[in-house]
């Protein structure tokens, strides 16, 4: 019995191939990346019909010598590495030596190049694997290579082939990916003869991105930079804003070689958490810079995947960087407040009011949940030189919804809940710091939970305590509400309690306990914020942007929705038809 045999070796460089060479894009990254890795100025990507039928990748490199070119198509052929050290120091998009004899094993491939020093190159053809021809070749130079039939060889893979648009697509994706980190190398890509996109070289990032995306996306970009100890992110990212429908205009590079990396996305996720709308995604460029031992780029067969050597500190700095650079957004017209003018006198609040409120700020007065009577606000003096919310002046409420104010540019226009809504969030996010206000009643509340949220509440307890609702298990599906957060007292609790843990039940609970925690404060901010049509006085609406100064972000509410909208005077004068002066 003999159950054990090695496969021929055809067989075993097709089952090679497979791991590399996946689809046309497959091909195109990888004969891109050896034109880049070549010293390409120019590079020009030719496909037919999705890249199924013919491909082709012209590029003005370095060439190979007639007598090197028949190396490059034996597998583990490179001239990246010659020892095992080299390993930790690689500085280039491609070092296996894998590329070309994978592509030729599942196509039919012609090899054109020639150095700049010789007057003759060569022309090499291989059909699945297999050398056919070797002539001399004087075209220009460089290196051409022609991909043909792919996947002739192999039906199987050929018949899990997507649409020829969808492949196109894949290659045209790539592609950009490849330009953003390339800004000085023209990138030319034409399908069925036309031209799909060019971008011609550029110095600058902004630039390529305005050659990729639009003028209107580069436009609208931050900049971003900051350094670390052996790390240099810089880049561009969209403000709140600007998002999109999906994450595929995410580019992160790691030492210009575009990666995806769950670490970067969580970072992404957690900078921009609560300042997009559900669904929506920034759009951004960022490009990492490290040494080539601070990143393992070798654990996955086609390196589109890295590991980082101390994961937590690039996390810090994304993370860190990206705030920093939103932090701009937060408030309109920062730079213009620092102004001449005098500030107003401050509004005096009664000492009779409670002392603080969630232990930070001075509180809302007691009423502040119960729809007060409106009271006449005070005429205001222009705002003084402190870039903040309670320092402009307030003209009134638009229909018991938005707080009007006089700011420098023109008119602020604020939805006073989202605004209260982003305060209490933030105060509830801090609760693993400190526990926020909480009143307990009088008398305990009996509230009966359906099956999923009573097995929901039995395990996270602590995580609603922290946030300042006390629950006390009480037999069956029956708890105790002992305590809520303080401004929650005069919800319905009977009826908010069982539904707000029915939501939350149906989050994964223990597999993402910080999405958990993101859901429980924003459900808790979302009801104890004061709502639309609902009147303040002038002393709960200083109050209330007051603590909007405090907050960490001022742009958005936690689902996203801008909290503020700046009517500027020129907007005024131009919808009046009055002349600017």
């Amino acid at each position: 019995m003999n159950r054990i045999g090695i496969l021929p070796p055809e067989v075993a460089s097709k089952i090679a191939a497979g791991e590399v060479i996946t689809r046309p894009a497959s091909v195109v990254k990888e004969l891109a990346e050896n034109a880049l890795d070549a010293g390409a100025r120019t590079i020009t990507v030719e496909i037919m019909e999705g890249g199924c039928r013919q491909i082709r990748v012209t590029d003005d490199g370095c060439g190979m010598w007639p007598e090197e070119a028949p190396l490059s198509l034996l597998r583990h052929a490179t001239s990246k590495l010659r020892q095992d050290t080299d390993l930790l120091h690689l500085k280039t998009m491609g070092f296996r030596g894998e590329a070309l004899p994978s592509i030729a094993a599942v196509s039919r491939l012609e090899l054109c190049t020639r150095s700049p020093e010789l007057e003759l190159g060569c022309r090499i053809s291989v059909e699945g694997g297999v050398v056919r021809e070797n002539v001399p070749w004087a075209g220009p130079p460089g290196t051409q290579v022609s991909v043909a039939d792919l996947f002739y060889n192999t039906p199987a893979r050929r018949k899990f082939l997507r649409s020829k648009a969808a492949e196109q697509g894949q290659i045209v994706e790539l592609l950009r990916h490849l330009a953003m980190g390339y800004p000085e190398i023209h990138f030319s890509v034409l399908a069925q003869g036309k031209t799909v996109f060019q971008t011609p070289a550029h110095g600058d990032c902004r630039e390529r991105l305005a050659a990729l995306l639009g003028l209107e996306w580069a436009d609208k970009m931050l900049p971003l930079e900051m350094s670390g100890p052996g790390l240099r992110l810089t880049g561009l990212i969209a403000g709140p804003d600007h998002h999109v429908a999906t994450s595929k205009y995410q580019f992160f590079l790691v030492n210009r070689r575009i990666v995806s990396d769950r670490l970067v996305a969580g970072a992404i996720r957690q900078a921009y958490q609560g300042l997009l709308p559900r669904g929506r995604h920034p759009v951004l460029l960022l490009h990492l810079e490290t040494g080539a031992e601070q990143v393992d780029i070798n654990v996955h067969p086609t390196k589109a995947e890295v590991r980082f050597k101390d994961s937590g500190r690039v996390y810090g700095l994304i993370l860190t960087a990206i705030s920093e650079a939103l932090q701009p957004t937060q408030m309109p017209g920062r730079q213009e407040f620092a102004s001449p003018w005098t500030p107003p006198p401050p509004l005096k609040v009664q000492e009779s009011q409670p002392a603080a409120l969630f232990g930070e700020l001075p509180p809302l007065p007691r009423n502040f949940l119960a729809s007060p009577s409106p009271a006449p606000l005070p005429t205001a003096a222009p705002v003084g030189p402190g870039w903040r919310f309670a320092d402009l002046p307030v003209l009134g409420q638009l229909q018991g919804t938005y707080i009007l104010a006089q700011a420098p540019e023109g008119l602020l226009i604020i939805d006073q809940h989202a605004a209260h809504e982003r305060i209490l969030y933030e105060i509830f996010s801090r609760a693993s710091e400190e526990v926020p206000a909480r009143q307990t009643l009088l008398f305990p509340l009996s509230v009966e939970l359906d099956p999923a949220g009573a097995a929901w509440a039995e395990v996270h307890l602590a995580e609603l305590w922290a946030a300042g609702v006390e629950l006390e298990p009480f037999g069956g599906a029956t708890f105790l509400v002992r305590a809520a957060p303080a401004c929650l007292a005069e919800q319905d609790l009977a009826a908010l309690v069982p539904e707000m843990i029915a939501e939350l039940a149906q989050l994964p609970g223990e597999k993402d306990r910080e999405q958990l925690r993101r859901r429980l404060h924003l459900t808790l901010a979302c009801r104890g914020a004061v709502k639309a049509g609902q009147r303040l006085s002038d002393v709960e609406i200083h109050h209330l942007l007051k603590q909007l100064d405090e907050s960490a972000v001022s742009s958005h509410c936690p689902h996203g929705r801008p909290l503020w909208r700046l009517l500027t005077l020129p907007e005024i004068r131009q919808n009046f038809r009055r002349p600017r002066h």
